[in-house]
Parts: structure tokens; C-alpha cells; sequence
């Protein structure tokens, strides 16, 4: 009976040593009751001590029926503690995900994948909020695209939009911060920028634009005009800054160039969507 009421017990406590992997993973894993989770692992810690102890125990006496019921309990005790560890994981790690993918979903467009007007607006106020930033901020419409939508089918735009979006993200420099803030309305911020880096960026965006789409039935270039503006030079705030972007890139499509900086000499257009 000795050999297996030790057996019973050291099943159980094969679940308790199995269970420490996934307490673990839990307490890297989630923010909510942090300080229960640490007290749970530490406790899984005392019942495998007790665990051993009993084991050692049932080594140095005669085994009774007692015994034997106490070493099913452990047993029992170490496969529901494994079961609700793995359960509790598996279950976090869900809504974690959920989680991440709603807030996914919050702050990008479906479409394109890129953050979209809510992310890119935040990411500006907080740029402004750093009085010491100096950045530039992009505003680019891309020419003709109603005509796109007209003869090829509004599934030719997403894809055109989309590859527009994946050449966009592949020119940037890295910590630029693309989005899709309109239907074919695409924004950049390009923190601690000035003038000339932004020209250099709107050029290769440009030239990028003007390789050959291969979107279905669609296999033109695709042309876009790009205002300039930079903070705090050409406004203070979200609106003032946003509204001499759209200005110059409303120059840009009045001109014979593609992208324009904005300067105050410009013409203020009939309509500025002041993006509120």
C-alpha cells in the first residue's frame, strides 16, 4: 500500500510542478490581479514542499486507509490546480488578444492597416504638447481617384489604396507616423523634422507613385499631391497646423509641382477641410 499511496501522491504532485509553467506565463501575461496571481504561484510552491513532505512521510510509517484517502485528496488537489492553471492561461490569453485586436481595430483603418484619423490625431496632440518638438506634418491626396473608382470598380481603388498605403510605409523613415485620415486622404507626421527632410521624403513618396500599380485591371502610376507644414512655424495647434497643410496641398493641385510647402503668402482655398 506504501508503494501506492506514493504513487497517488507524486501524480499529484507531477500536476502541481506542471501547473508552475502556466502561473508563471499568467503573471507575465496579464495586469489584473498581479499581486493574486504571485500569491497563487506561491502558494503552488508550499502545496509541492507539502506534497514532498507527505511523500516522505508515507516512506517512514505503515500506510492506512487514512492514508490512502488523504493521498487520493493530494492527487485530486494537484490535477485541479494544474486543470484551473491551463484554463486560467488559456482563458487570459484570449481576451488579451481580444484586447489587442480591438485595440487594433480602434486606431487603424481596415483597409490599409495603417493607423487611421483617431491615432494620428493623438500622436499630434502629442507632439504638440512637447514644446520643445520641432516636426513636419504631410498632408497627401491622391490625384484622380474618383476616376479609378468610376472605370475600374471600387475593388480597384482598395487595392490601389492598399498599395499605396504598403509603398507609403515601405519609403518613411522609421518613427514617421503614416495614416489614412479620409477616403483617399493620407497624413504623415515626421518627428523632429524640418523643411528639407520633409521635401526629400514627399520626392521618393512621389517616385514610388510613379512606379506601375499592379492592381487587377489597373496598371497606371498613380500621381498625389502633398502639402508641407511645420511645427510651430505655420500653426500652434492641431487646426492651425493641419489647415496650412491642407492649404499648401491644395497649392500642390492648383501647380505644376507635386508637393508644395506651405508659406502665408498662399492662397487660402474655397473649401479647407479643417479636419475637426
Amino acid at each position: 500500500m506504501e508503494i501506492l499511496a506514493i504513487t497517488i501522491v507524486c501524480i499529484g504532485l507531477s500536476g502541481l510542478l506542471s501547473a508552475l509553467s502556466p502561473a508563471f506565463q499568467i503573471i507575465h501575461m496579464s495586469d489584473y490581479q498581479h499581486n493574486g496571481w504571485m500569491v497563487l504561484l506561491s502558494m503552488i510552491m508550499l502545496f509541492v514542499l507539502g506534497y514532498v513532505g507527505f511523500v516522505w512521510v508515507l516512506a517512514s510509517k505503515q500506510v492506512n486507509s487514512v492514508d490512502m484517502v488523504v493521498s487520493a485528496i493530494f492527487c485530486g488537489g494537484g490535477g485541479f490546480v494544474y486543470i484551473i492553471t491551463r484554463m486560467s492561461r488559456q482563458t487570459i490569453g484570449d481576451l488579451k488578444r481580444i484586447a489587442e485586436q480591438k485595440h487594433f481595430l480602434a486606431y487603424h483603418d481596415s483597409l490599409t492597416g495603417l493607423p487611421n484619423r483617431l491615432y494620428f490625431y493623438e500622436q499630434l496632440d502629442q507632439l504638440i504638447a512637447d514644446t520643445d518638438a520641432n516636426f513636419c506634418c504631410m498632408l497627401v491626396d491622391v490625384d484622380n481617384f474618383k476616376p479609378i473608382n468610376d472605370t475600374y470598380g471600387h475593388d480597384h481603388g482598395d487595392m490601389v489604396l492598399q498599395t499605396i498605403a504598403k509603398r507609403l510605409q515601405n519609403t518613411i523613415p522609421e518613427g514617421a507616423v503614416p495614416a489614412r485620415i479620409g477616403g483617399d486622404e493620407l497624413a504623415i507626421l515626421l518627428p523632429e523634422s524640418d523643411v528639407g527632410h520633409a521635401v526629400e521624403v514627399a520626392q521618393q513618396i512621389q517616385s514610388k507613385l510613379a512606379q506601375p500599380f499592379n492592381c487587377g485591371r489597373f496598371q497606371d502610376p498613380v500621381e498625389a499631391s502633398i502639402g508641407i507644414a511645420t511645427f510651430p512655424q505655420d500653426g500652434h495647434d492641431r487646426e492651425s497646423l493641419l489647415v496650412s497643410a491642407d492649404i499648401a496641398m491644395y497649392q500642390a493641385k492648383r501647380s505644376t509641382r507635386s508637393f508644395q510647402v506651405f508659406n502665408s503668402d498662399m492662397e487660402l482655398p474655397k473649401a479647407v477641410n479643417y479636419h475637426e
